[in-house]
């Protein structure tokens, strides 16, 4: 009779540890899963100009597959007129003047809007009042 309450005794302890281990091992899945995330969190420069002098130059984070129109709205004052930006950061174009933001991407001239172009991991982005 010792040895079937000592062999009762030994399962449900053995059953006990066990679902013990399940659930840590799910804790530690969604960890994980938190920690792949923030890994989605990436960097670039964006920096303005005003012709060729400088007026801000920032560092940003950004999630994976957002778009530049999101990202400048988060890290700037942005005023726009039909998703065309019109001012960031109190710098606003003048049409009398014939100046109006323009932006590259990585050196290269871009023709479409911000909210079309979607950041990339060490993207530069400049945008300059540019007179034309």
């Amino acid at each position: 009779m010792k040895k079937i309450v000592l062999f009762l005794a030994a399962l449900v302890s053995l059953l006990a540890f066990s679902g013990c281990t399940d659930k840590s091992a799910e804790s530690t899945d969604s960890s994980t899963k938190v920690s792949s995330s923030q890994k989605a969190e990436s960097t670039a420069t964006i920096t303005l100009l005003d012709g060729e002098k400088e007026l801000s130059k920032k560092e940003i984070t950004f999630d994976k597959g957002e778009n530049l129109y999101n990202v400048l709205k988060k890290n700037y004052a942005v005023e726009d007129d039909d998703g065309m930006i019109t001012s960031i950061d109190g710098h606003a174009q003048d049409a009398k003047q014939n100046k109006y933001w323009v932006f590259t991407k990585n050196d290269e001239q871009v023709n479409v809007g911000a909210k079309d172009v979607e950041l990339k991991e060490g993207d530069r982005v400049v945008f300059k009042l540019e007179q034309f």
